[in-house]
């Protein structure tokens, strides 16, 4: 008797083994089809740019480096301005865009005098890349661009500020983790984590089944990106950090929601005394892209004076 029921028990448990191999399985690979989808290769759609833009578009200088496997393009835009400061702003774009969405920002900040390099990263638009890989890529690439740009002897100029714009503004903040000479960063939309804006962005796909997934979304991940760069969180770099930081967030942004995935969320978690926040709350512009633009669809006045302001105190 003793026997049979052992025997049993030996069958139940290998069942079990089997239906947690299976279920492993099956959910594993449903969570790189999704994943996968989030992330495809970007490329953009050619229009006419505006005349104004035309000459901050032929002046600018164009280049290549590496990033893992993949070229990089990159955009020097070198400001021409009488009060020309001795900074270059570093600009990292958002999921879905590339650097020339944000031409419009650009101009009005070599207007003010500041020197900007926006790049496009990895699976988007002029750089090469089959996928734009996960959220994680991004700070990837603003890794690589900083090495290239410390090779160039920073294009002879002495302070660097870094600006991102979603998952670049995620980028802008983890950055501060690695050993670069950064004097100041804006971050406009920021998801916390790359695995918070996972998380955020498959719930578009599976609702809340999204979290009983969480364990496999983090596998995958660190598969492709190693564990400790998938473990960086915003609010703890910036705790951590002395580094003047501005955060800006719309009240409305539906695709990361201030108070959930944003940076934003977690600013009882900040404990740093250098994090400045700026929330918009008017209707028309205080979403995850709109905040950064005019109803014209030029950049956004107040913002890009709430930028100036912060590096115009913040780097002498």
């Amino acid at each position: 008797m003793v026997s049979v029921n052992k025997s049993k028990l030996k069958k139940v448990l290998i069942t079990i083994i089997i239906a947690i191999l299976i279920f492993s399985a099956v959910s594993f690979t449903a969570t790189k089809l999704i994943y996968d989808s989030i992330f495809p290769r970007y490329d953009c759609k050619v229009s006419e740019y505006p005349a104004t833009l035309k000459s901050t578009i032929s002046s600018r200088k164009k280049v290549s480096y590496p990033s893992g496997g993949n070229l990089l393009s990159g955009y020097l835009y070198e400001s021409t301005a009488q009060s020309k400061k001795d900074t270059l702003i570093i600009f990292a774009h958002g999921h879905n865009a590339c650097s020339d969405n944000y031409l419009w920002q650009i101009y009005e900040l070599l207007e003010l005098g500041w020197s900007v390099f926006a790049f496009d990263a990895t699976g988007t638009c002029t750089s090469e890349g089959d996928s734009t890989v996960g959220f994680s890529q991004e700070l990837n690439d603003l890794k690589s661009t900083l090495d290239y740009i410390e090779s160039c002897d920073r294009f002879c100029y002495n302070n660097i500020a870094l600006m991102g714009h979603s998952c670049g503004g995620y980028a802008a903040c983890c950055i501060l983790a690695y050993d670069y000479n950064v004097s100041a960063v804006i971050s406009v939309s920021g998801i916390n984590s790359a695995m918070e804006g996972v998380i955020g962005a498959s719930t578009n796909y599976v609702g809340p089944l999204a979290y009983g997934n969480y364990g496999f979304l983090w596998l995958y991940q660190s598969m492709l990106f190693g564990s400790e760069m998938v473990n960086l969180r915003a609010d703890r770099i910036l705790s951590e950090s002395d580094v003047p930081v501005l955060l800006i967030h719309g009240q409305n942004d539906e695709e990361t929601p201030i108070d959930k995935y944003s940076i934003v969320s977690h600013k009882n978690e900040i404990k740093g005394e250098n994090t400045e926040y700026f929330i918009r709350s008017s209707p028309n512009n205080s979403g995850h892209t709109n905040i950064l633009f005019a109803k014209d669809g030029t950049a956004d006045d107040q913002v890009i004076g709430k930028i100036n302001d912060f590096l115009e105190k913040n780097i002498k």
